[in-house]
């Protein structure tokens, strides 16, 4: 570094020297003040240069994790660049999870009582003969509410009970409901009230009971077999 200094000459001219140890050991605190900004500026500059050559060279799939950087009018501190692993955690393998088994086996439902005796089924080569009094057919609509017992493409073979006592728990009946129409649901309950007898029905895939408490002289027919 130059400094102009020298007397002044009469023929407007400079004398330049150059400015001795000694002088620089005496500049005053503007021109220290100067000095030390200039070296602040460029450290700085060569440290946004260098970050800008680490962040080029870097792979896009790279995670960086850069820790907090302060900056003071004393300088500059850089904390290390911590790049985070390319490669995915391992996860823990699974696990069966012991169960004890059930040995229960299945459990007991109410199923449709013995309507045809085995010596009313005759059978030959020449097809099957089932023989009772007064059968009936029944023709079914695609409501689903009997599924999987049967649905719209079975054939049901019914016939008239005599009494109410031959009604059961688990019995397919048919009945005329209140709506108008026939219903051909199972027989979940039988009782008495102050108006005699009565059946609670329920189609075995609808969620809920029929709506109703079915009469003895509601009751149509029963189901005595089923074709698919």
């Amino acid at each position: 570094m130059l400094s102009l200094a020298g007397d002044y000459k009469p023929k407007h001219l400079y004398t330049w020297a150059p400015i001795t140890t000694l002088q620089r050991l005496h500049l005053g605190g503007a021109e220290m003040k100067h000095l030390y900004t200039l070296l602040v500026l460029a450290v700085f500059t060569a440290g946004i240069g260098i970050g800008s050559l680490i962040g080029l060279n870097l792979p896009a799939t790279d995670a960086i994790n850069f820790e907090t950087q302060t900056v003071s009018s004393r300088g500059l501190s850089f904390s290390p660049v911590k790049l985070a692993d390319s490669e995915p955690a391992v996860k823990a393998p699974l696990r069966a999870i012991a169960q004890e088994p059930d040995y229960g086996g299945p459990v007991e439902r109410d199923s449709p009582s013995d309507w045809i005796a085995e010596n009313q089924i005759q059978m030959g080569p020449d097809g099957v003969n089932v023989r009772f009094n007064n059968p009936q057919w029944a023709i079914l609509a695609d409501t689903n509410s009997m599924d999987p017992v049967f649905d719209a493409g079975s054939h049901l073979i019914q016939m008239v009970p005599a009494s109410k006592e031959q009604i059961h728990q688990g019995d397919i009946v048919s009945y005329n409901s209140p709506m108008g129409f026939t219903i051909v649901h199972r027989v979940n309950e039988i009782g008495t009230d102050e108006e005699g007898w009565y059946a609670i029905l329920k189609g075995d895939n609808n969620p809920t009971a029929d709506p109703w408490k079915v009469r003895w002289d509601m009751v149509t027919r029963v189901t005595v077999a089923i074709i698919y």
